[in-house]
């Protein structure tokens, strides 16, 4: 069996984590797990931004993983609206975020590593920082999973900024039921033999793109993981964090987005297959991930070369891949401007 992996990332913070994971005898699912933490202990607009995840090998199949932030309101009476040009609190635009839900589903797919392990760098990165509220509620995502969300001082700090007094409509049941979804990824054949998997909802071009993280490991798991971060987002004070202007606000005599309705969010990523050949990919600067650009990766060009194709081609501000094949595992980060070469687990035991 190959030992190779690799793994690397938009963010250069998020992609060292990643890699030591792998050095770890993680998987590839903990790899984009721990590179997203670690982002998420760097900066504050992360941990609940909205997030999407696919994964597919051995044991795992070709799955796609919801974390998309959903509009809030359940269990509240609907609010009266605001009229035309009447000023929206920034209350209002606060959505259900599921990214923490999400990445723990994610981690009940091939994860080796215990949780807490996964949020260590990120814990560290954040007490560098000085955000001692994010470091703890990181910690308490290691301890108790997406449920840190519901704790009370977690809990009425998001509704402070997030709730009927502060104008919006994010509900305490809204945090207790927000549910990620798990689902078959979408497969597009590109070439003879070749498959795309991509996430099966539509994304749209207006929403705001994202940074990503791509892994392989030596199991033959190669995972993607895509987050949307925010340049004007609404900070919460008490943890140190920053949420995305997501939900929709209800506007008197339009119809109101229902509670519970996932919001459009950035996927530019995708996992590419043919026979032993697998590999993962994402885009920067672009919303999406077009799959017909991923064919020359098939052409026996040099990964190098052939992400570039496929950053030229889409236009996108920069490109990452892993690529795991019968010979090796490699990665590239055309945005960073380096290459990270093979790594190599330990054997089991």
């Amino acid at each position: 069996m190959i030992r190779g992996a690799a793994a690397t990332a938009s963010d250069a913070f998020a992609a060292s984590a990643a890699r030591a994971a792998l050095e770890s005898s993680g998987s590839a699912i903990d790899a984009i797990i721990a590179g997203f933490f670690a982002a998420a202990g760097e900066q504050p607009d992360v941990l609940l931004a909205p997030t999407v995840a696919l994964a597919a090998g051995v044991g795992v199949g070709a799955r796609a993983f919801d974390g998309r932030a959903i509009q809030p309101g359940r269990g509240a009476p609907r609010p009266r609206g605001f009229v035309d040009g009447q000023s929206v609190p920034e209350a209002a635009r606060v959505a259900v975020p599921r990214s923490l839900g999400m990445l723990v589903l994610l981690h009940g797919y091939l994860g080796r590593a215990r949780l807490r392990e996964l949020v260590r760098a990120g814990v560290a990165a954040a007490e560098r920082a000085g955000a001692s509220g994010r470091a703890e509620l990181l910690r308490e995502v290691g301890s108790l999973g997406a449920i840190a969300l519901r704790s009370r001082d977690v809990e009425r700090a998001l509704l402070a900024v997030g709730g009927p007094v502060a104008g919006g409509t994010l509900t305490a049941e809204d945090l207790a039921e927000a549910v990620p979804a798990e689902v078959e990824a979408a497969s597009t054949t590109i070439a003879e033999g070749a498959t795309a998997l991509q996430a099966p909802w539509p994304v749209g071009d207006l929403v705001r793109p994202a940074d990503a993280i791509v892994a392989c490991d030596g199991w033959g798991t190669v995972a993607a993981l895509a987050y949307a971060r925010t340049d004007d987002g609404i900070t919460v004070p008490e943890l140190d964090i920053v949420l995305g202007r997501d939900a929709v606000p209800v506007r008197r005599g339009i119809t109101r987005l229902a509670p519970g309705t996932p919001l459009p969010a950035a996927a530019p990523i995708a996992i590419l297959q043919r026979s032993a050949f697998a590999a993962a990919i994402a885009v920067t600067g672009r919303p999406k991930l077009d799959v017909t650009a991923l064919g020359a990766l098939l052409r026996g060009n040099a990964l190098e070369a052939a992400l570039h194709d496929v950053r030229t081609q889409l236009s996108a501000d920069g490109a990452l891949a892993v690529l795991r094949d019968d010979r090796d595992a490699r990665a590239v980060n055309l945005a960073a401007g380096f290459m990270a070469g093979a790594r190599t687990p330990p054997a089991e035991g």
